[in-house]
């Protein structure tokens, strides 16, 4: 089995090494017969490489490598601002592998084309139904092939940003750049930040988790009016106290809306696990909290569609 075929065709190329922080997942890809360094051995990047951090210190050794490095083309994760945890990791790794980015990016030009040419869109799929508005002068943003072709032999790109087509609304001071309405199934949850708060209280990080395996295990059900989380509910019961308190200051209102274009992971994803490579996965996501003063959470809708608003 080449794990690392899709990578093959992506940088054109079957020089690819595995760049971590994780001694443990250096030990498994070896093991799988997939080249892998640790970070901290390295001078210069190599030619192409597929890099996932399990700490903060990783991300930043691993962008002062691309810094300091003449060339060399990288794709990276940040697996600590999910779950560092081994199991989470391995999983990020064959679900980073098994994932089609040329497929995903054809997608990610048939979507901006529709985002381009319409403001309004209905939002249709598996128990959703919703309406998106784009604020004019607006545009979506996703990495697509003319960007890297731009950056030609030297460039390190976040995995996540070719995999979906996003709009934000990080700062509350600033006119919204969508506005989103509707009820839709949740079948999983993400949730992140940008880095280690020895703040959180653990019984916080406890209960996001215990919500995410309970969403993974019965589905939830979320009302979103005017760009704001109204209703959250799983098996009957409603979490919004929950995801209000994690968010932080944003509270229930929402900071991104975008829509997944990784098809490939559709019969090997674990809605249990709180790994980026979720995200991408082909439908809707929105979430709420910015990952700075509060969580990031992802709230995925898997087959979610989007059309023209009809008239």
């Amino acid at each position: 089995m080449n794990r690392l075929k899709h990578f093959e065709t992506f940088f054109d190329s079957r020089d690819i090494t595995l760049l971590t922080d994780s001694p443990e997942l250096v030990a498994y890809a070896l093991a799988h017969q997939v080249p892998a360094r640790l970070i901290s051995e390295l001078h210069h990047l190599p030619a192409n490489s597929v890099c996932i951090t399990v700490s903060r210190e990783g991300t930043e050794s691993l962008l002062q490598l691309s810094v300091q490095s003449e060339s060399g083309r990288a794709i990276y994760t940040q697996a600590h601002a999910f779950d560092p945890a081994p199991n989470s990791v391995m999983y990020t790794f064959e679900q980073m592998c098994s994932s089609d980015y040329r497929q995903a990016m054809h997608k990610q030009e048939q979507l901006l084309t529709l985002l381009d040419d319409h403001r309004q869109l209905v939002l249709v799929g598996p128990n959703c139904a919703g309406h998106l508005v784009i604020t004019e002068g607006v545009a979506p943003y996703a990495m697509i092939e003319e960007d890297i072709h731009a950056a030609k032999e030297k460039f390190i790109f976040p995995l996540a940003e070719l995999l979906e087509v996003h709009y934000t609304h990080m700062n509350p001071d600033e006119p919204r750049s969508f506005t989103l309405t509707g009820e839709f199934q949740v079948a999983g949850m993400l949730s992140a930040r940008g880095y280690h708060d020895p703040s959180i209280p653990p019984r916080l990080i406890e209960s996001l988790a215990t919500m995410a395996n309970n969403i993974a295990r019965h589905r939830a059900t979320v009302t979103i009016k005017d760009s704001q989380v109204t209703s959250f509910k799983i098996a009957g019961r409603d979490y919004c106290a929950l995801l209000n308190e994690a968010t932080g200051p944003r509270g229930l209102h929402l900071t991104e809306c975008a829509f997944g274009v990784n098809a490939s992971i559709a019969r090997t994803i674990d809605y249990r696990i709180n790994s980026q490579l979720n995200e991408g996965i082909e439908g809707l996501h929105v979430a709420v909290g910015d990952g700075r003063q509060g969580y990031h959470i992802d709230l995925l809708m898997p087959g979610v569609v989007a059309a023209p608003l009809p008239g």
